[in-house]
């Protein structure tokens, strides 16, 4: 093994364990995982003009002939709650009235979940932030609710190349012979699993959450600066930045270690999106040399171990940074609720 690798799985191992050790770390987790992929990247010699300019591009635009991207929305929805805060305010003040928040948010998890996969993960995270953050309940029940929501929203938002990165690629590599793949390619192999665990993870609202939630009627008075607005903006891009660094500066260790390993052993290798860009992990992997078992057996490994921990999915920096959740916060409840998912579905797909 190279002193290059040694120095990519110890930096891995470090983003891993600081945050959840040191707080100034997890307080300015943005900063950390940039610094991070900028030691990634200069000791895998992965800097070119190409690489920062798809860094700085990517946060800002979708695709190269689309120039909105997550920047763009998480800024223009928070101005818009943000001056629209009392109406959008009173709107779930009556659904709580009458519905209660562990049946809003159940039947809000179902929804944007299935939704995303046609209006995006971006648009599908930031309305459940916005709605999640005006909404007057104690922090721990809206930390239940994030995580939950959101492995709702990233395993949704899969089903169709418009949902998220990660589709966006698998149905590009997928698009030659043998499989042709088309725009509902993945909705017709991965739907039949990712349509009920979205309904089953969005129900556990139910059973998590009490039925008589302590109402925190204050927080929903509290507004928020329009310099908080836009310096949240920022931090995500930041954060995306790093992440797309990081995912190139691991590209060398995918393809030179796990690219030739047997299904079963991949599977588990894709707990790795829990921390890297699950983009780059499909890029690295996804081909149409793979048989469809294959495939599927990896995709669902990546979505699942993306709603583990907060920079495993767009949908978990964008909640978390709303709401204000920080890593160790999230890992916690994310391990709980994405290890034993993770592994009942290696039974499904490796032992049934």
């Amino acid at each position: 093994m190279s002193i290059d690798t040694i120095l990519l799985l110890v930096i891995l191992g470090l983003i891993l364990i600081l945050p959840l050790l040191i707080r100034s770390i997890e307080r300015n987790l943005e900063i950390f995982f940039l610094l991070m992929a900028v030691i990634a990247a200069s000791i895998t010699n992965s800097w070119s003009i190409h690489l920062i300019e798809e860094a700085l591009k990517t946060p800002v635009m979708i695709h190269e002939k689309i120039p909105i991207g997550l920047f763009q929305v998480v800024l223009t929805v928070g101005l818009i709650f943000h001056f629209l805060r009392d109406k959008v305010v009173n709107a779930v003040e009556k659904l709580i009235s009458k519905y209660s928040p562990r049946v809003m948010f159940t039947v809000l998890s179902i929804c944007l979940g299935l939704a995303s996969s046609f209006i995006s993960a971006i648009i599908a995270s930031v309305i459940l932030a916005e709605i999640l953050a005006i909404t007057p309940i104690s922090r721990r029940e809206k930390l239940y609710i994030s995580v939950i929501a959101c492995f709702s929203i990233g395993l949704g938002a899969a089903l169709t190349p418009v949902g998220e990165p990660l589709s966006t690629i698998a149905i590009q590599k997928l698009s030659k012979p043998p499989y042709n793949a088309g725009f509902f390619f993945l909705l017709e192999h991965l739907g039949i699993y990712v349509i009920p665990t979205v309904i089953a993870i969005s129900l556990t609202v139910l059973k998590i959450i009490p039925r008589e939630i302590v109402r925190v009627v204050s927080e929903v008075h509290i507004i928020e600066k329009l310099s908080t607005v836009f310096w949240r903006a920022i931090k995500i891009y930041l954060f995306i930045v790093a992440l797309v660094i990081l995912g190139k500066s691991y590209e060398i260790l995918v393809v030179k270690y796990f690219k030739y390993l047997s299904p079963e052993i991949l599977y588990w290798i894709g707990l790795m999106s829990a921390v890297l860009d699950n983009a780059t992990l499909t890029a690295a992997f996804i081909s149409s040399e793979l048989s469809l078992f294959q495939i599927k057996s990896f995709l669902m490994s990546l979505l699942i171990a993306g709603g583990i921990l907060v920079p495993g999915n767009v949908p978990n920096i964008i909640v978390a940074s709303r709401i204000g959740i920080t890593f160790k916060e999230w890992a916690k409840f994310g391990i709980i609720i994405g290890m034993p998912l993770f592994i009942i579905f290696y039974i499904i797909l490796h032992v049934i």
